[in-house]
């Protein structure tokens, strides 16, 4: 028929078009193929996890049946920073079997269509909007960091030569009428004031910790955490947004209904039983849960720590479908364990889960957060868990709404009357859906706070984690992370979170658990600051601190007009609305 005349696609985190992944002939045809793992973790949210996506192949057409006719009108869409290095790759690079969309090359009428953040890497269009935007402090950090990093130099070595040879660094410079060394020296006494900004420790303040996922605090700026909870003035709320049902496998929570089986045949059982253990809903019990669990994770006794997690599941299983074993009717209860170890081992990865069970899935993510949070200390009821209602498991989720969503974050912040609140912020809301929906209702319940309060005081922490990464020119705050403070997040992690050690939606860069991401994104952007401060100032300084750091964590503060400007501004190009 002479071709393909119109092609719409995608670009996946390893350049991949139309499942063309990494590697693939650029002649290749429609075939049966094999997904790499890169492409797997990213399919995984569409297609019911990794599991799922590992055990089947996928029918793809090939760049070459895309490429055949020379006249084919080929477009493909990216948004958001995450995809801003394939862009850069599919557009700038030589045609390479590396690079899939470089197969486009040689078609006049292809194209792609991207967001300002998808595009943050193309050097000629980052040079256009050079040359007539405002050159501010903000700009010179952007390029003169870059241009450290290109170089593997120190920002007081660079010289006239170096700056010539990059046109976004010479655009800016030029076009700020001041000297490189005086502009370089700007940009690196502003490092040092960040990270010493990120040394310092307040006191006397309520913070309220805020994540749309139950891992997203640890992942983001867990070691901003560790030192504010050793102050004892200080006072700490967590709150998940979500249940984060949709993230425990059905393999999980097998693994945890055998738990509950052996549990219920042991003699504590029936002296928990008799102490009304499982039928009231105390504070004291369900703190008793989490601190056999830790109790087994310090002893290294699995035993233990099994018997803290079936004591909570025990509690939920009677609290969601009204069993009396709460009163010590064993029976009963394995024989709700044995139903639903049939409906869970009856059912595909990824499909929808009945109502109760997507509510026993998620406060099996609930105990392992109270786990968590029980390392340092911190307990109910200074942990919440809001199950905020725009949080489902179908396709096209609803928005937040404001009785639903935002009035239960405003009651939280009546109750704790925070100093500090912190929020993830993902760029051009191209993260996770739930991400940006839990930052526009955690917005207006801060703005609404803040009009009834009067406060003008209230700083807003704005962190992101493995799935996005300010830049240094981003950010107010530097936080030094050392050896021992990344051991003591893998450890919370890897313990805590039994049900993301290997997690049914992965970071498709790294196959390996979250933590091992986030391990790598706080080491990666202490490189960047030590390229440019160089290793000296940090194994020299006079702060333990410092000279300990490792790894770096990134922080936003803003204040809460700050934030409702970023936030409005954000759902104006999300949602295009004015």
């Amino acid at each position: 028929m002479g071709g393909i005349g119109f092609f719409m696609g995608g670009i996946g985190p390893d350049g991949h078009v139309a499942f063309n992944c990494q590697g693939c002939d650029h002649f290749a045809t429609t075939r049966l193929d094999q997904l790499n793992y890169a492409s797997q973790a990213a399919a995984a949210g569409d297609l019911g996890g990794i599991e799922a996506v590992r055990k089947r192949k996928v029918i793809t057409i090939g760049l070459g049946t895309v490429t055949y006719n020379p006249a084919c009108v080929a477009l493909i869409c990216a948004a958001g920073e995450a995809k801003a290095q394939v862009v850069r790759n599919a557009v700038e690079e030589k045609p390479h079997v590396n690079f899939p969309a470089t197969a486009l090359h040689k078609l006049p009428a292809a194209a792609f269509f991207v967001t300002q953040g998808a595009a943050k890497l193309l050097v000629r269009r980052q040079l256009a909007m050079l040359q007539t935007k405002a050159i501010d402090a903000p700009v010179i950090e952007r390029v003169l960091v870059s241009l450290c990093c290109t170089l593997r130099k120190r920002l007081l070595d660079l010289n006239e030569a170096d700056l010539a040879a990059c046109p976004l660094a010479s655009c800016a410079v030029q076009r700020s009428g001041r000297a490189l060394a005086e502009l370089a020296g700007q940009v690196r006494q502003s490092l040092i004031q960040k990270i010493e900004r990120g040394s310092q420790v307040r006191e006397k303040a309520k913070f309220l910790h805020t994540e749309p996922h139950h891992d997203d605090i640890m992942l983001g700026y867990l070691p901003a955490v560790l030192r504010h909870t050793r102050v004892p003035s200080n006072e700490h709320h967590f709150v998940c947004a979500t249940s984060g049902f949709n993230s425990v496998s059905n393999n999980h929570m097998l693994m945890l209904l055998d738990r509950v089986e052996r549990f219920v045949t042991s003699p504590t059982f029936n002296r928990l039983c008799s102490e009304k253990y499982f039928a009231e809903s105390s504070l004291d019990h369900r703190r008793r849960d989490v601190w056999k669990f830790l109790d087994g994770i310090a002893a290294a006794d699995d035993e233990l720590r099994d018997e803290g997690a079936a004591r909570r599941l025990v509690y939920n299983l009677c609290q969601i479908y009204q069993l009396p074993a709460a009163y010590g009717n064993a029976s009963q209860l394995l024989a709700k364990v044995g139903e639903l170890r049939t409906y869970l081992r009856q059912r595909y990865a990824g499909e929808k889960d009945v109502t109760d069970m997507q509510t026993l899935k998620g406060s099996c993510r609930e105990f392992e957060a109270e786990c968590v949070w029980g390392y340092i200390g911190w307990q109910l009821p200074n942990i919440s868990h809001l199950r905020l209602g725009f949080y489902t498991a179908d396709i096209f989720a609803p928005e937040p709404t404001q009785q639903r969503d935002v009035i239960p974050v405003l009651d939280l912040l009546r109750k704790v009357q925070p100093d500090v609140v912190t929020v993830a912020l993902d760029p051009e809301a191209s993260g996770p859906d739930t991400h940006y929906k839990v930052l526009q209702a955690a917005t207006a319940a801060l703005s609404q706070y803040s009009e009834e309060t009067k406060r003008e005081d209230i700083t807003v922490w704005g962190y992101r984690n493995v799935w996005f990464r300010f830049e240094p020119f981003e950010v107010s705050t530097i936080i030094p992370v050392s050896l021992q403070t990344i051991s003591t997040l893998n450890h919370m992690f890897l313990n805590s979170f039994e049900s993301q050690r290997n997690a049914e939606f992965p970071a498709y860069e790294i196959q390996g658990p979250f933590c091992a991401m986030s391990q790598r994104v706080q080491v990666q952007q202490y490189d960047i600051i030590e390229t440019c401060l160089g290793y000296e100032w940090f194994h020299n300084h006079e702060s333990p601190l410092i000279r300990a750091a490792r790894g770096l964590v990134f922080l936003r503060e803003m204040s809460v007009h700050e934030l409702l400007a970023e936030s409005r501004a954000l759902r104006q190009q999300t949602e295009n609305i004015s």
